[in-house]
Order: structure tokens, then C-alpha cells, then sequence
């Protein structure tokens, strides 16, 4: 599904959208979250367990992260600077990895 498509135009985002504003206010995040998952899913469907996985390391790292800032410990910024490493690899292999093979290919021939 593109964004410019008649699917995402005319079904897709009035559905999201209908739905995000006649769900109470706690559950606005999960609509937005199930839609976008669906989004991509509709999309790409092999990548959608890389992306889930992706979300919940994310969403955990931020947890122990605003634990580490309660206790005011001193691998707060290491421990923030991992997480950030580790979601910018998994973004950079899963979407650039292949441009840089082909890249060095024809650099190399």
C-alpha cells in the first residue's frame, strides 16, 4: 500500500482515522500502533516479526532506561547510547545493507 494509493485514500487512513478519534483516549497509542503494524504488514509482510521484535527491544530499553533515571545511575547515557547503536544497526542492515553491497559491486568490477 502506497500513501497516494486509492486503498490508503479512500479505506485504509478514514478507517485509522474514524477509529482513532472515537476510541477513549488511553487506547489511541495501540490504535496507532495496530495500524501502522497492519501498514507495513500490507506492504512488506516478510519484515513485520523484525519490525515487532524492533519495537519491543525498543520499548523494554526505554523502561530500563527510565528506571536507570530514577536511580540516577551513572549508565543511564552508555546504557541509552546501546540502545540507540542497536536500533540504528538493525535500521541501517534491514534498509541499506543491500544499497551498500550493490554500491561496492560496481565499485569493485
Amino acid at each position: 500500500m502506497v500513501f497516494s494509493s486509492i486503498t490508503f485514500l479512500f479505506y485504509f487512513l478514514p478507517i485509522v482515522l474514524l477509529s482513532y478519534y472515537l476510541v477513549p483516549k488511553k487506547v489511541k497509542n495501540i490504535v496507532l500502533l495496530i495500524s501502522s503494524l497492519f501498514f507495513y504488514f500490507w506492504g512488506e509482510p516478510k519484515n513485520i516479526l523484525i519490525m515487532i521484535s524492533m519495537i519491543v527491544f525498543s520499548y523494554i530499553g526505554g523502561l530500563v532506561i527510565d528506571k536507570l533515571r530514577e536511580k540516577k545511575s551513572k549508565f543511564l547515557k552508555l546504557f541509552l547510547f546501546i540502545i540507540i547503536v542497536i536500533d540504528l544497526s538493525a535500521l541501517f542492515y534491514f534498509k541499506y545493507i543491500d544499497f551498500l553491497i550493490r554500491n561496492i559491486n560496481l565499485y569493485l568490477e
